[in-house]
């Protein structure tokens, strides 16, 4: 209670409406909180105890009951005029973190009985208890500071959190009270408003980092799916106001609560996605990451105008979540897929708005992480649609940072040289293209319009149009090659690397070419170490780095599916092996390629593999394509 001193000090109207909340009267204290906006900055510390005497956990009823509505109406306006207070631009934390557990308690009735409507008596309106609710959550994270989460310390609030969270979106109603301060202390941004669709994600995104509030959100949803549709739920809905500002309020500072907002929001999908690998997949498959990269292309070019640092900021989120997926994803090559349909390299380079490149928190950037997975010919493709593009819009203009513009001059490079090579590798082993991309396939001569190719059971590679063609592939040269094409693709992603087979076969033999005096160093130093694998070693190619090393075959062993190190011998060496590859200094080459979880994925040499399999087939071809020719000079 304010002592007779303090009271003293204050205005005899003042004084009195004190002395009838002291009363419990509930008419007093609502005017007593009409009276706040007026007071001076020393005359609302004073009156600050008087707005906690009446949020006595002990007068908690059990339900909203008739009989309970002066507690009810008392604790009320105790929370109006808190708000109130931090509304009028002073720093009530210290009171609200000593009275943290007497409010605690009153936040809980209020949710679990007006905003979740579990009484039958309501005299609070959900949105009035909304306001309320939200308004002092908000405040609790002001108060708690940058470097403690005040309400991850309160475990009791963990169940509502989560309930709002999943209730936020449906509450519709328009009126909203508004914060002359932003809650985190950022009065920059401006006003903030305390619609509940914006602080959910907030007060969401500061518990996140307990694994007791990741339990209880995933036990109070009910299932993953509604923890992944609401997470997507929200991004949208954020996209939707991005479009339309408007709905979140008419000041030119309301894009600056909406990146807020939106940031948060993808910070709760990165959280989900870490702690379930069930959610990481399915928010995965429902296209988060396009859904996310659009949104913040739209924010980013609302943002034109603003600081890029805070557009860094912002959307910074956005590219933790794409490096995070590469970490982790099952489906990595679609993940970056999506997020460069999405505009993420425009967003990272700040054509039409500031740059977001930037080192992720020892991640690497999105130029680096591009740059890893050009040997994909999925990504390559679509960078080399887009590469003159990109490259005549860059400049010192657009992209002032030195550093930036070597990294994208790398992968410039990069994208063409993986162009030429996979091109010219394409003319050497495919007189056609396919509509759905690389395939192998037989070349009999035959036409297989309109067949139902069939692929080969053991290497999943190689595609013929008729059980005849198959069988005859086989006793022809597919017996040699079957077990290296596979050993070739691999078993993490065999689709992609299926696809990229050429062109993987491209830049190998750039790089061995490349490297050529440096692969003869390391193998008269390799016959050294292992002398008594001499004719057996094999070089290692790292794609992406462009390094080579020298290791014995049965380093390798682990590729070849149970073959032991002498039928792998043997089997290259009844290889008829047109091209040589066996008459080198090294007996046979394996590639390192980015994977999945950061790691590299070792393959057998797909030019090796290829050769065994196109260099027989173009050839038998050839010759049927002769044959036909000389048929119809007869004819």
């Amino acid at each position: 209670m304010i002592s007779a001193t303090l009271l003293s000090q204050l205005p005899q109207d003042i004084q009195r409406l004190v002395r009838g909340v002291s009363n419990r009267s509930v008419a007093d204290f609502e005017q007593l909180c009409n009276r706040l906006t007026g007071c001076s900055a020393p005359e609302l510390c004073i009156l600050q105890p008087a707005l906690y005497m009446h949020l006595d956990p002990n007068c908690i009823p059990e339900k909203s009951t008739p009989a309970a509505t002066t507690d009810i109406e008392l604790a009320r306006w105790s929370l109006t005029g808190i708000i109130k207070i931090y509304n009028n631009d002073t720093k009530p934390n210290q009171h609200l973190i000593s009275a943290w557990n007497r409010v605690t308690p009153w936040l809980l009735f209020f949710h679990s009985q007006f905003i979740m409507r579990r009484a039958n008596y309501r005299p609070i309106s959900r949105r009035l208890a909304v306001d309320l609710v939200s308004c002092i959550l908000q405040h609790s994270i002001a108060a708690s500071g940058r470097d403690t989460s005040f309400l991850a310390s309160t475990p009791a609030l963990y169940y509502p959190l989560v309930e709002l969270w999943l209730l936020a979106l449906e509450i519709k109603e328009e009126d909203v009270l508004i914060i002359a301060r932003h809650p985190c202390g950022q009065s920059v941004y401006g006003p903030y408003i305390a619609s509940l669709e914006i602080i959910a994600p907030l007060v969401i995104s500061d518990c996140m980092w307990d694994k007791a509030f990741m339990n209880a959100m995933f036990e109070v949803s009910g299932d993953i799916g509604t923890v992944v549709s609401t997470a997507l739920e929200y991004v949208s809905h954020m996209g939707s106001m991005a479009i339309d500002p408007d709905r979140v309020t008419n000041l030119p500072t309301s894009l600056g609560v909406l990146t807020y907002a939106f940031s948060n929001c993808v910070s709760i999908i990165v959280e989900i996605s870490g702690h379930s690998t069930a959610a990481r997949e399915a928010l995965v498959l429902r296209h988060s990451v396009e859904k996310i990269f659009l949104i913040s292309r739209v924010i980013h070019l609302d943002l034109y105008s603003i600081e890029s640092v805070f557009s860094k900021s912002t959307l910074f989120w956005s590219f933790n979540y794409l490096a995070f997926l590469l970490c982790r994803a099952d489906n990595t090559i679609s993940v970056l897929h999506q997020a460069l349909h999405s505009d993420a390299f425009e967003i990272a380079m700040g054509l039409n708005g500031p740059p977001v490149e930037v080192d992720l928190d020892g991640h690497t950037s999105f130029l680096l992480m591009l740059h890893g997975y050009l040997v994909y010919d999925k990504i390559l493709t679509y960078a080399c649609k887009h590469v003159d593009t990109w490259s005549n819009t860059l400049g010192p203009v657009v992209v002032p940072d030195e550093t930036i513009r070597k990294r994208w001059s790398a992968v410039e490079r990069t994208i063409r040289l993986y162009a030429s090579l996979k091109s010219r590798e394409e003319m050497i082993r495919r007189p056609s293209p396919d509509e759905k991309g690389w395939i192998l396939r037989c070349y009999c001569g035959d036409s297989t319009e309109g067949i139902q190719l069939r692929q080969c059971s053991e290497c999943q590679v190689v595609r013929y149009c008729s059980k005849r063609c198959q069988r005859d592939s086989w006793y022809s040269h597919h017996r040699w090659s079957c077990k290296f094409l596979r050993a070739a693709v691999g078993s993490s992603t065999p689709h992609y690397v299926k696809r990229s087979l050429c062109l993987l076969s491209g830049i190998e033999n750039h790089v061995v070419s490349y490297m050529r005096e440096d692969i003869q160093s390391q193998i008269v130093t390799a016959r050294c170490e292992y002398p008594q694998d001499q004719d057996r070693l094999v070089v290692k190619v790292t794609i992406d780095k462009a390094e080579v090393s020298v290791q014995p075959l049965r380093h390798y062993l682990f590729l070849f599916n149970g073959l032991s190190e002498n039928e792998v011998v043997d089997r290259l060496s009844s290889w008829p092996d047109p091209r040589g590859h066996l008459r080198r200094s090294f007996f046979c080459s394996v590639i390192a390629i980015t994977d999945r979880y950061l790691s590299q994925q070792i393959l057998f040499s797909p030019r090796t593999a290829l050769d065994m399999e196109t260099v027989p087939t173009l050839s038998r071809n050839r010759q049927y394509l002769s044959s036909r020719a000389r048929e119809r000079e007869r004819t």
